[in-house]
């Protein structure tokens, strides 16, 4: 029988618990390294929008200092900024409404080109930087290494590998749908939620690690999906808590504001990936125990 889902929550807490150091360790760094990629990406690319507004006849320092009477409380900063778009906005006005409609489409085409390459790096390196953080959790999850170091070497040699087991998942529960639909990929995708683990732990191979997955869990669609949306509900709620709770501390800079963010998403990561370890180790030994009877 597979472990309830009350067992599998404190389990996972409490695996999480006895190795809290490196498991605080990958969430810090991986936690940071998003942060930064996120606070440098928001700067070119807000530096890009200004620079277009700025030969929109826009005056950068003058919003800047609108928004902190705004921040500010003060009651006449509204009627000040509307006035002030008005007069840096005087040339545009001024236009037809075909040379107006000329130049905002070409600024906003100018602004998406420039910023589309500090977007498309960003995004990038966010898929790199998730990627290993991922293989990072599930190999402390697996007790892969004695401290930080070791599963981090271990993970980046797994990278590659686990990429290629995700990938083939993708193929083989999206495919079908511009044939026949997406409700065989609803069906098809959490039985591959094992290979993973099965990649890591039996050394099958890509393809062999998917299609074990899908043998193995016959019959326990049921399961995984309730177990894992219940976790996504429970893990949503609690990061919505954990913002809330750091708001005062966010306030006081943006840069902060977003490392709290990448950190706590971080944190919420690892422990659904040690719930998804524990709920395969659970289905593995059922399925286990079953062919053994057999």
């Amino acid at each position: 029988m597979i472990a309830p889902l009350g067992t599998l929550l404190s389990s996972t807490f409490h695996n999480c618990r006895e190795r809290l150091r490196p498991l605080l360790i990958g969430v810090v760094l991986f936690g940071s390294l998003i942060a930064i990629v996120s606070a440098v990406s928001n700067r070119r690319i807000e530096g890009h929008i200004w620079d277009g507004m700025h030969r929109l006849g826009v005056d950068q320092s003058r919003i800047m200092e609108l928004q902190e009477q705004l921040r500010s409380g003060d009651e006449g900063a509204v009627e000040a900024a509307m006035a002030e778009m008005n007069t840096m906005m005087g040339g545009v006005d001024s236009m037809s409404e075909d040379e107006r409609d000329a130049l905002f489409r070409r600024e906003g085409l100018a602004m998406m080109l420039r910023a589309l390459p500090v977007m498309s790096v960003g995004i990038f390196a966010w898929a790199v930087i998730s990627l290993l953080a991922t293989a990072y959790y599930l190999f402390f999850s697996l007790g892969k290494g004695k401290d930080a170091v070791e599963i981090l070497g271990n993970s980046v040699h797994a990278v590659f590998p686990l990429l290629g087991v995700w990938i083939w998942s993708f193929i083989r529960s999206f495919a079908w749908i511009p044939l026949i639909g997406i409700i065989p990929a609803v069906i098809l995708g959490p039985r591959f939620a094992l290979a993973p683990v099965i990649l890591v732990t039996q050394n099958k191979g890509v393809m062999g690690s998917v299609a074990e997955s899908y043998a193995k869990t016959r019959g326990y669609w049921g399961k995984i999906v309730g177990n894992l949306l219940v976790l996504g509900c429970i893990l949503m709620l609690v990061s919505w808590a954990v913002s809330l709770v750091t708001i005062p501390l966010a306030v006081m800079s943006r840069v902060l504001s977003i490392w709290i963010h990448a950190v706590v998403q971080q944190g919420t990561m690892a422990y659904g990936v040690m719930f998804l370890v524990l709920l395969t180790k659970t289905i593995l030994e059922q399925t286990h125990g079953m062919t053994k009877k057999k």
